[in-house]
């Protein structure tokens, strides 16, 4: 009988390569981006975590965060932008396991697991509408230089 409290011992094993490079750019991560403003070092960061999560070419493709990946999550941001954070608060708190259920179903995206750090650094962060509407801009970011980057559709 499995244990279900245990993970999947045929979990696969992320690159040693690309887990230091998300760690790398996760570790980059300045909480002041959302609790206070943007700067110049957010843009930079978001160009850089934008470039790592872009598929460069087809092969690259399943590795990478894909564009509906990446639309599924904004149109939900987006339409709790919309209505206002207070309003949609219980919807912004279900984003996290949204996330982190495209994660699961995609273990080697390396562009996926980056998105989902960086969302999970951003989410702990966000408490009023001030925040969110902080969160929105990164995140807006963060899908400029994904689509900038991607070579593949």
């Amino acid at each position: 009988m499995p244990n279900y409290n245990q993970r999947n011992n045929n979990y696969p094993r992320q690159n040693n390569d690309w887990e230091a490079e998300i760690n790398k750019i996760a570790n980059e991560f300045n909480p002041s981006w959302i609790s206070d403003k943007a700067d110049e070092s957010m843009i930079e960061f978001a160009d850089r975590a934008g470039n790592f999560m872009a598929p460069k070419n087809k092969k690259e493709k399943e590795q990478k965060l894909s564009m509906s990946q990446i639309r599924n999550i904004y149109g939900e941001v987006k339409r709790i932008q919309v209505s206002g954070f207070i309003k949609e608060k219980t919807s912004f708190l279900l984003l996290k396991p949204k996330v982190a259920y495209a994660c699961g179903r995609k273990r080697n995206n390396s562009g996926l697991l980056l998105f989902k750090k960086i969302f999970d650094l951003c989410y702990s962060q966000i408490n009023n509408e001030k925040t969110f509407i902080n969160f929105c801009g990164l995140f807006e970011a963060l899908i400029a230089y994904h689509k900038f980057y991607s070579e593949v559709d």
